[in-house]
């Protein structure tokens, strides 16, 4: 009995410990996870950090396999785009990926893309 208690207690531990170490970045979740309308804290719990981070877009890397993935917000910091780079697959611009009247609004009334060239760039690494 107490060995397996034990036995029990142990398993259980190790359950926890490689609970935490699922990877967040993939392109499943990607795909069928980020969806407009998220805010950038969601996006953030759904893939984890991002390695870079612009004012309208942030970007995941995973050099190993060769892929990167973008989701661009407007400015009130909800999703607008996405867009995944693979050498398999190629999706369109994510500030192109919604039509023209789902974008947000300028100060003036008329929708507009955001990001561009304007974008100040802020590189943060992970440990």
């Amino acid at each position: 009995m107490k060995r397996t208690l034990l036995l029990l207690l142990a398993l259980g531990m190790i359950a926890g410990l490689t609970a935490g170490c699922e990877e967040k970045f993939t392109q499943k979740r990607f795909d069928t996870m980020i969806v407009k309308g998220q805010t950038k804290m969601e996006v953030e719990k759904i893939l984890g950090k991002p390695d870079a981070r612009w004012e309208t877009s942030w970007k995941w890397v995973d050099f190993d396999k060769g892929c990167s993935g973008k989701v661009v917000f407007d400015k009130s910091g909800k999703v607008i785009g996405k867009k995944w780079t693979d050498s398999t697959r190629d999706d369109p611009d994510p500030e192109k990926e919604w039509t023209e009247d789902e974008l947000p609004p300028s100060s003036d009334g008329a929708a507009q893309p955001v990001g561009g060239s304007s974008e100040k760039t802020e590189m943060m690494v992970n440990p």
